[in-house]
């Protein structure tokens, strides 16, 4: 038994000595678009690519329809850094999906609580929808503490599974 809890904590140890700086990034903030309270994408940003305004110039993940984000020609989030767990204030967004099959252009602002998209056939260029959107609650999670997180979990389970 206390075999195990030193190997645990010592793989833990290693482990965390062994991380990269990378790993040691900004917490990532998330939200939801929403229609009719129903998802249809997700907005993710990295605070360490954030000003002291709290703009962001890139996402960290971008989906929408299904679709993964690609080519950029007009990219901006803010969040309030006194309260980040508010969520965004404003985004506004000119992008191509990774496909490069649609065009996608819209914003959303606080002072409103909704945002427009417009979305369009790349080839064509002809608008194939529009319409209103909300967001959803913001999620903050730390990309090292759900990796140390998992890596506890593992590591418990192991344990368990020897116990047994």
């Amino acid at each position: 038994m206390l075999k195990s809890i030193a190997f645990a904590l010592s793989a833990m140890f290693l482990i965390a000595v062994a991380t990269p700086n990378t790993a040691q990034a900004a917490p990532i903030l998330t939200q939801e678009l929403l229609v009719d309270g129903e998802s249809f994408g997700i907005l993710s940003i990295d605070l360490d690519k954030a000003d002291e305004f709290g703009t962001v110039f890139e996402w960290h993940k971008f989906e929408m329809f299904g679709l993964e984000m690609g080519e950029i020609f007009s990219f901006e989030v803010q969040f309030d850094p006194e309260n980040i767990m508010a969520g965004f204030t404003f985004f506004s967004f000119d992008v191509n999906d990774a496909f490069d099959w649609f065009a996608f252009q819209g914003f959303w602002d606080i002072a409103y609580q909704e945002g427009f998209i417009d979305v369009f056939d790349v080839d064509s260029g002809e608008v194939i929808t529009w319409g209103s959107f909300e967001l959803g609650k913001a999620h903050l999670v730390s990309e090292p503490a759900a990796l140390f997180l998992m890596l506890g979990a593992v590591g418990g389970l192991l344990l368990r599974r020897r116990k047994a």
